[in-house]
């Protein structure tokens, strides 16, 4: 019995040996992530923390409750938490060069003392339309280094002096009504954007050199196209008339291909009206145009004799003439008329039988 229970108590150690590291880690997860800064109670009300994280996924708001003055730049800030809120009493915050990508939609929900608003050089694309709305204090707003789109209307309290934002047509386009001053003796902040080399320049005037020129290249490139493809349409219309006219020309004009012969010649046979005689249905005498072609190549081609080479019409051709006549048509008065191929022969007329 007592063997039993030293092995069954040594058997309790080896069984309870692993289950110490896996509690430790447990517990490790379980425990709350640590805060990207150490914020004392007693912090002072100037409180500046600029490069103090390496990495900071969360930022929980709840350490600031007491600051007039906050420096958080270049932590690598990730994220706020979601109620993270300023205090009336927080007349600047600096957030610039850090990695937000948005902010809580009620942050500045209650930030009626904020003057100064540093949020530069971040990774926001967009901000609520409400935004500053309650932010009625506000004198100067830095929002350049940001992929936004457009900065919200209620940015532009009445006591903003400076708004800077980045130079971007779609988003400098957003700030040029309230940035233009249309009316005597008025007041407007000075707005300037701010580029990736941190040159800096008027919204009015980028938007004139730089925007407008670009709009008026996209409506000459739209302007073109339109002229382009409207000449095409007016070619394509044209093309087809003249098409439908030579149509009806070859249905009704002054000569017909009639099919081929038995020995392979395309014959052409012209008939058309007298010219001069009123009556339309008198017609002229039919002229056939006969191909013309080597002699010997067609009879050994075919395996025909001409007619005229025939032993029964005299005289016979020329053995070694190049060319030779032929005619299927009925024989009688009517004349056949032959073009030859080559430049400089004359147009031979021959009426059967004479």
């Amino acid at each position: 019995m007592e063997g039993h229970g030293h092995g069954a108590r040594q058997g309790g150690k080896a069984m309870g040996r692993p289950a110490a590291p896996l509690l430790l880690l447990l517990l490790h997860l379980a425990a709350p992530s640590s805060p990207c800064f150490t914020v004392l109670p007693d912090a002072s009300t100037n409180l500046n923390l600029t490069n103090r994280s390496q990495l900071c996924a969360e930022l929980d708001w709840g350490l600031f409750q007491r600051q007039s003055q906050l420096w958080l730049s270049h932590n690598r800030i990730e994220a706020l938490s979601p109620s993270s809120r300023l205090e009336p009493g927080l007349e600047e915050l600096d957030l610039s060069y850090n990695r937000l990508r948005e902010l809580p939609a009620a942050f500045l929900s209650r930030a009626r003392g904020l003057r100064h608003l540093q949020l530069q050089h971040n990774m926001l694309r967009e901000l609520p339309d409400g935004f500053f709305a309650n932010a009625t204090a506000l004198l100067t707003l830095r929002l350049d280094g940001n992929p936004l789109r457009a900065v919200p209307p209620t940015a532009f309290q009445a006591s903003l002096h400076l708004l800077a934002v980045p130079c971007r047509c779609d988003v400098v386009g957003s700030v040029l009504a309230p940035c233009a001053c249309s009316r005597p003796n008025c007041t407007v902040p000075q707005c300037l954007c701010i580029t990736s080399q941190h040159d800096s320049f008027n919204v009015t005037d980028f938007h004139a050199q730089e925007c407008r020129r670009s709009v008026a290249l996209v409506a000459g490139s739209v302007g073109a196209a339109g002229a382009v493809a409207v000449l095409v349409v007016v070619i394509a219309v044209v093309v087809c008339r003249q098409r439908k006219a030579s149509a009806a020309a070859v249905g009704a004009g002054w000569s017909k291909r009639e099919p081929t012969a038995a020995h392979g010649q395309p014959r052409y046979i012209s008939r058309t009206t007298e010219i001069g005689t009123s009556d339309a249905a008198a017609a002229a005498p039919d002229y056939e145009n006969v191909f013309m072609s080597p002699c010997a190549a067609t009879a050994a081609t075919q395996g025909w004799t001409p007619g005229w080479q025939e032993e029964q019409h005299s005289p016979q051709g020329p053995a070694d003439d190049d060319y030779f006549l032929e005619s299927e048509a009925d024989p009688g008065d009517q004349p056949i008329y032959a073009n030859t191929q080559s430049l400089g022969e004359d147009n031979i007329y021959i009426i059967p039988n004479q």
